[in-house]
């Protein structure tokens, strides 16, 4: 199984996005556990993330949470799904630590993609990257085991689970903390192997 977020995004060179951001956007300071976007409500701002992390998390009828993503520093978080169709967003965003980012209206955004022809490009490229790596989470979830799930999850983010609970870790791989707990002990008696 590849890592669930290998999907090349960090190959790209995102500097001109990135300086964009610095320069229009608002600086905007996060405290742990405030809310970039509340699921239900209409979302319209993207950002760049200075500094800090970001959980996505989608509650269900029941009132589950599902931990369905994360933003780390260095990257951009967005309900994009709702900025792209003007619909309530579909999950909560919301700062795991203290952030730093820099904020701008979706709009703002769009029409910067339209400055140039190499803005329009860097555009689908980004929005390409962001399909292959929801393409391949979904194909993570229906074909790979939880502990190939894990595993991927684990690659990519090496330190989530020192910045984590258990509990959203289980959520995000799709299992239950005992699940995680289980998979963690057959490694561990793996490598001693």
């Amino acid at each position: 199984m590849d890592g669930i977020n290998d999907y090349h995004m960090d190959a790209l060179d995102l500097s001109v996005l990135k300086r964009f951001f610095r320069e229009e956007g608002k600086p905007v300071a996060y405290g742990k556990h405030d809310y970039f976007v509340r699921q239900g409500e209409r979302a319209f701002a993207v950002a760049y993330v200075e500094e800090g992390a970001f959980r996505f998390v989608r509650t269900d009828e029941a009132g589950n949470e599902h931990v369905v993503g994360y933003s780390f520093r260095d990257s951009f978080v967005a309900e994009y799904s709702a900025c792209l169709c003007g619909r309530a967003a579909l999950a909560d965003v919301q700062a795991v630590v203290k952030s730093e980012l820099y904020v701008l209206p979706y709009e703002r955004l769009r029409r910067f993609w339209e400055l140039s022809p190499e803005h329009q490009r860097l555009g689908r490229i980004v929005a390409e990257q962001m399909f292959v790596m929801t393409y391949r989470r979904l194909l993570d979830i229906l074909c790979c085991t939880p502990e190939e799930r894990y595993v991927g999850v684990m690659k990519a983010y090496p330190d989530l689970k020192e910045q984590r609970p258990l509990k959203e870790i289980a959520s995000y791989v799709g299992v239950t903390p005992e699940t995680v707990s289980a998979i963690r002990r057959n490694l561990l008696k793996r490598s001693r192997s």
